[in-house]
């Protein structure tokens, strides 16, 4: 797991650090993804920002459970909202990334 952590855990924490960039950008898909969801702007950038902060940090070696707890937080709190609008397509690999972010947390160093 070791071997396989020092590559899978910094690029999966830049996975959440570019999708909250792109959503912080401004990305349009995401707008409208997130307005879809009922959620709000502030919504909005407080995921991308938590994405951002989370991804950073679970890339490092020494902050990777923090990372991963927040990540995996942030996903769950929009894997709840797509569930609730019955989107399973947006369902999926959200729910997949959030069991990449607990990976991260409760693995093994």
């Amino acid at each position: 797991m070791a071997r396989i952590g020092s590559y899978f855990f910094p690029l999966l924490g830049a996975a959440f650090a570019v999708a909250g960039a792109d959503k912080i950008i401004g990305n349009r898909g995401y707008a409208r993804m997130f307005d879809h969801l009922g959620w709000s702007r502030g919504g909005l950038r407080a995921v991308a920002v938590a994405e951002m902060a989370g991804g950073a940090l679970l890339a490092a070696g020494s902050t990777r459970r923090l990372g991963g707890a927040i990540a995996a937080a942030t996903s769950a709190t929009v894997l709840a909202s797509e569930m609730r609008r019955g989107d399973s397509e947006l369902a999926v690999p959200r729910a997949m990334l959030m069991v990449a972010a607990l990976v991260a947390v409760f693995g093994r160093r």
